[in-house]
């Protein structure tokens, strides 16, 4: 049974929330394995019989998917509770990942619907909830917190990915997909039992200085969606998202095609993952330290950096420029969900978080989509003419942020008043 939140000190808070942020992070680890697609996506061609292209479009529904689910989480949470939506995301995953593996030889139909619906929707839900709750536990810490958190869910393809798919040889790829949904179903459910939300006076307890800084809940019954500053935030969380995409979705492939082996380019896979989970805390810290501007201007770069390390890969025949790239790609994907989880609070309050921040993070769906549409505008093998537009694109992403930054400004003044 959790304690009377109003009975507990600032110590027994303390201590709880590490308990509540390690598991988090754990559980994470486990849900994070949605990033390790594209070193499943050759196993499952094979296994399957199934063409390379229409499994790597199970990457994209995947992410619309999980998206759709951080929504669909975020409404069973505020009827259910956080119980129930933890629960929920538990045994959608189960059923996604155990089900592609009993049913997946059934046709590319079948991976869309478990792998990439079921498995999405039951990811993000998990996400959603479980980083909602843990992130209000840290309000004075919220950049950090959001950082261990991500970390955990980044690193999930390196750690758990990599070992999985070193089992495939040996034991089959049905049974790995199968031992995936049980280990991420019971370890999610765990966290289900235990993970609980923190005290209404936590902000006033662990952090009183942000009540007049931009308030617990800066504008009672503000919608997100009335906010300029919200919709200048996604322009450039749309775009930075779509060029991470377009390298995670397809590392393995394409550093192969630039003149690495199948075996370094399935470690680099796990290394872009790693990449991801450690700028989830760098930038956390970075967000703590200075401010949203600040941090958004930096992804920016990276994402103009990723972009051109690429292309200059592919023309000029250096391979060595391909890692820089898909390392700095794995860095600003890795940062936008800090942002976004970051930002969510700080500007809207956490009043209704986990709906706002379900919001905020559905720019993948948009990223998604965006990458997508400009594959099948450039046709999905022409490598360079993909990150020559998503090079051209940085540069609107980089300009966002000036107007951005006045509109911040503008909010953070009117909150203080």
């Amino acid at each position: 049974m959790a304690s009377n939140p109003s009975t507990l000190s600032e110590q027994q808070i303390r201590r709880r929330r590490a308990g509540y942020l390690a598991l988090s992070t754990f559980t994470l680890l486990f849900l994070g394995l949605i990033y390790a697609f594209s070193m499943f996506a050759a196993p499952m061609g094979q296994a399957f019989g199934l063409e390379k292209t229409a499994v790597a479009l199970t990457f994209n529904i995947m992410m619309i998917a999980f998206c759709v689910g951080a929504i669909l989480g975020s409404q069973i949470e505020r009827v259910l509770g956080l119980r129930a939506a933890v629960a929920c995301s538990a045994l959608l995953f189960f059923a996604g990942f155990a089900g592609c593996g009993l049913f997946g030889y059934s046709g590319i139909i079948a991976v869309y619907l478990l792998y990439g619906v079921l498995g999405g929707l039951g990811v993000g839900i998990g996400y959603n909830s479980i980083i909602a709750t843990t992130n209000v536990w840290f309000p004075e810490k919220v950049g950090f917190s959001s950082g261990m958190l991500m970390m955990g869910f980044g690193l999930g393809s390196l750690i758990l990915g990599t070992l999985a798919v070193n089992l495939i040889p040996a034991v089959g790829l049905t049974a790995v997909f199968i031992g995936i949904g049980v280990a991420t179903c019971i370890v999610t459910l765990i966290e289900a039992m235990v993970l609980r939300k923190p005290p209404e006076d936590i902000v006033s307890l662990m952090a009183p200085e942000k009540l007049s800084d931009t308030g617990d809940n800066p504008v009672e019954g503000e919608s997100i969606f009335r906010s300029p500053t919200f919709y200048v935030y996604y322009i450039w969380a749309i775009i930075v998202i779509a060029i991470g995409l377009a390298t995670i979705g397809n590392c393995a492939s394409d550093a192969q095609l630039v003149g690495w082996s199948t075996g370094f380019a399935t470690l680099l896979v796990g290394l872009v993952s790693t990449c991801n989970g450690l700028a989830r805390v760098v930038i956390g810290m970075i967000y703590d330290k200075t401010n949203v501007k600040v941090t958004m201007l930096i992804e920016a770069i990276v994402a103009a950096a990723a972009a051109g390390c690429i292309i200059g890969a592919f023309t000029l025949g250096q391979p060595v420029l391909y890692v820089a790239g898909a390392f700095c790609c794995g860095f600003c994907y890795g940062g936008v969900p800090v942002v976004a989880s970051a930002f969510a609070r700080q500007r809207f309050g956490s009043a209704r978080y986990p709906f706002n921040l379900s919001i905020v993070n559905f720019a993948i769906v948009f990223g998604s989509l965006l990458n997508v549409a400009l594959q099948a505008a450039v046709g999905a093998d022409h490598r360079v003419a993909l990150f020559t537009a998503l090079l051209v694109l940085s540069a609107v992403a980089l300009v966002d942020v000036l107007p951005f930054a006045k509109l911040w400004n503008r909010d953070m003044k009117r909150l203080k008043g």
